[in-house]
């Protein structure tokens, strides 16, 4: 899931440069920083370079990447984790944009980053001028992501059970007053083109083939703008909740929702496909023992147990690299 419109960086053909230093991670374009974030809001923890005793790694240093918000700060916390405990120091970068991480994994910048199977299917499908990957089934994403991955100079890892995909919000209030449940409800209490609480990106029917396009294309939901605000950001639930749009996007692992009087439509025709996080590393960055240390998360997290982080971290306001490390502990993992 990515949050905002840029213009990706085209890599057809293009070979992954070697893995570089950190240092030159973080200073890609100025856009990548070191962060733990919520919501798209900053919070306390970082991710840093630690130093970490046995495993294969022999100190060899590798760069996390991926996106800003909760779900993706929790994950990216538990790939540094595992790679600390393989034996590698890890450094944790993060954007709010897939058309910034991406282009910066596939240029060997960073080194694996957590990702949404369909989501980056797509990405990279867009950038290959290739046409859009619409599977719910988890293998047939899954098979389509290995060959574009592949194609770029990337390696895909075991997909978790956990999934989140992009689900759309409306006010408690409104659902229970106007009857609205669902997508198509919503579709048919509208008189003309609403604004939803989305990045630009939400628009752009190449980055993000479903959201405004696959409400557009099935529902037939018209949009007359965007708010601006990030995927899932705490700015954009406000907005809704304040009245000042109707609808907004978010992960369906969301556990701040109800908190702000608000609830989730059902996607009941089923459009939106399989986003099953799954590591994707630069093929000549990530050593194969690193890429089975992410391996062993695959039979381990759910789709419940990531809500249930989501919620530590925006609810209960614990750091995000705390709440990684205690899952890892209490499923066995890693040594506590």
């Amino acid at each position: 899931m990515s949050t905002s419109s840029t213009t990706p960086v085209t890599t057809a053909g293009a070979r992954p440069g070697l893995r570089r230093s950190a240092a030159v991670a973080l200073s890609l374009a100025g856009a990548l920083a070191l962060s733990a974030c919520g919501g798209g809001d900053q919070l306390g923890g970082e991710g840093g370079s630690t130093d970490a005793a046995g495993g294969s790694g022999g100190g060899e240093q590798l760069v996390v990447g991926g996106a800003t918000f909760t779900e993706m700060t929790v994950m990216e916390n538990m790939y540094a984790a595992l790679l600390e405990d393989a034996g590698y120091d890890v450094e944790i970068t993060a954007t709010a944009e897939r058309a910034t991480y991406a282009p910066a994994l596939i240029d060997g910048q960073v080194d694996v980053i957590p990702e949404y199977a369909a989501s980056m299917a797509n990405w990279l499908s867009a950038d290959q001028g290739g046409g859009v990957v619409q599977a719910a089934d988890v293998d047939e994403t899954l098979a389509a992501l290995t060959d574009l991955a592949d194609q770029a100079g990337l390696v895909v890892g075991e997909p978790t059970e956990a999934s989140s995909d992009n689900a759309f919000y409306v006010t408690q209030e409104y659902s229970d007053a106007e009857g609205v449940t669902t997508l198509s409800d919503f579709a048919a209490a509208q008189t003309g083109p609403v604004e939803i609480a989305a990045a630009q990106e939400c628009l752009d029917p190449e980055q993000q083939p479903f959201c405004a396009a696959v409400l557009e294309d099935r529902y037939g939901i018209q949009f007359s703008g965007v708010t601006g605000d990030e995927f899932g950001s705490v700015t954009g639930k406000q907005k809704v909740a304040d009245g000042q749009v109707p609808i907004g996007i978010t992960g369906s692992t969301d556990a701040t929702l109800g908190d702000l009087g608000l609830v989730l439509l059902e996607d009941d025709m089923a459009v939106q496909p399989a986003n099953n996080i799954v590591p994707v590393g630069n093929a000549e960055g990530l050593p194969d023992d690193a890429l089975e240390a992410l391996n062993a998360l695959a039979p381990v997290l759910t789709t419940e147990d990531l809500g249930q982080l989501n919620a530590q971290v925006d609810q209960e306001r614990l750091l995000p690299e705390d709440v990684a490390r205690d899952y890892l502990v209490e499923k066995g993992l890693i040594e506590g």
